[in-house]
């Protein structure tokens, strides 16, 4: 039985949590631009920067592999508000230091919490589609409006930062976060209620059951790329951009249209599962990801408007990627192991964003900077390799 919740908008359950992501997505995006340029500001390095952020990636990677006792035991709605309302605290708090541990410690409890949201938020959608067909279609839209906030919040950060400064970015950060909370709180939704004989506490025992299956190892690795591409663009292009010369506000533009693709296009691509099936799509995208990055490194140094030219284009290769990974894992995995599984697979997103931050970050205290390219080449090829595993 699906999700059911009245709403004042008259709108099906799926559709109020588009507008409740779009509301995270749009908060998290107006502080993308701003997280680097802030810890610049009070004194670390470009490989500090990205080794300090990838530590606290490897917390939330951590951290995730206690989440399925939480999301079988609470009620999801409750701990989305909760989590919700601590991440947006965290984060204004973060724009009132310029130490760094303090500074370290705010963003990490403000990412941490906005991750548990994001996953309570990802089993209630998927709950509340009544078919394949629907999910399918639905992800698609989701998608699209969540990187419509991703578009616009690196615009507004850009702009706030240039106007109000660094306060300015991380409270509204934080208010849209929690507005996002409230909205989710205005609406009551009837969460879907899983029989099961015990909860799932045992991490060991939730990691041999996702280890034990291939084709969710492989979804985990799709996941991955997506989010080690993402790291290194939000981590070190607003830096590589800075040093040569560029505004904040070309800088938050340049991050707003990485999302413009996957806004207009994602609704449609969502479709090409069924005529290509998951391993071409994976197959295809991860490769050219990978040419543009080896592509990047021969001409960063002397053609850099040309590099964050193929940096755009990659952002069509996203488009596809995005709205089906989620597809995949769900589609090898049943209903009442999802909450068991699903924190598993997510710890995906911190792990690739520590890959993408922590391994560069090393590389430049002994190369140049365009190193940094051929890093997500090699990761990207690899990913590339593993989808040709996968039994469509």
């Amino acid at each position: 039985m699906p999700l059911n919740t009245k709403s004042l908008l008259h709108l099906k359950p799926t559709y109020e949590l588009v507008i409740t992501k779009v509301l995270f997505s749009l908060g998290y995006a107006v502080a993308i631009v701003g997280i680097p340029l802030h810890f610049l500001k009070i004194g670390l390095s470009d490989s500090q920067i990205g080794i300090f952020t990838g530590v606290i990636s490897i917390l939330i990677a951590i951290l995730s592999l206690y989440l399925p006792p939480l999301l079988e035991r609470f009620n999801q709605r409750k701990l989305l508000i909760n989590s919700a309302f601590f991440a947006g605290i965290s984060f204004v708090l973060f724009s009132f230091t310029d130490a760094v541990a303090l500074s370290l410690l705010s963003l990490a409890f403000g990412q941490i919490a906005l991750h548990v949201t994001n996953s309570a938020l990802s089993v209630l959608f998927k709950d509340s589609t009544r078919s394949v067909e629907e999910f399918t279609l639905d992800t698609g839209l989701l998608g699209s409006f969540t990187n419509l906030g991703w578009f616009i919040g690196p615009l507004l950060g850009g702009l706030t930062l240039t106007v109000f400064g660094f306060k300015g970015v991380f409270i509204l950060t934080g208010s849209l976060i929690i507005l996002g909370g409230f909205y989710v709180l205005l609406f009551p939704f009837k969460t879907l209620v899983k029989k099961r004989a015990q909860l799932d506490t045992s991490i060991n025992a939730n990691l041999k059951f996702y280890i034990a299956n291939p084709q969710l190892r492989i979804a985990y690795l799709q996941k991955l790329g997506i989010d080690v591409w993402w790291g290194f663009i939000w981590t070190f292009m607003p830096i590589f951009m800075l040093k040569a010369g560029y505004g904040v506000a070309i800088i938050g533009l340049f991050i707003a249209l990485t999302q413009l693709p996957l806004f207009l296009f994602e609704f449609k691509t969502v479709g090409f599962v069924a005529k290509y099936g998951f391993k071409r799509i994976f197959t295809v995208s991860y490769i050219s990801l990978a040419l543009i990055s080896f592509m990047s490194f021969l001409l960063f140094t002397t053609y850099l408007p040309i590099v964050l030219g193929l940096i755009l284009l990659g952002s069509l290769a996203l488009s596809f990627l995005e709205p089906i990974s989620d597809l995949f894992f769900f589609s090898r995995i049943s209903i009442t192991d999802e909450e068991k599984a699903y924190p598993t697979y997510i710890t995906s997103s911190p792990i690739g964003s520590m890959l993408a931050k922590i391994i560069p970050g090393l590389a430049l205290l002994v190369f140049y900077d365009k190193a940094v390219f051929v890093i997500a080449g090699v990761i990207m090829s690899y990913i590339a390799y593993r989808a040709f595993a996968i039994k469509s």
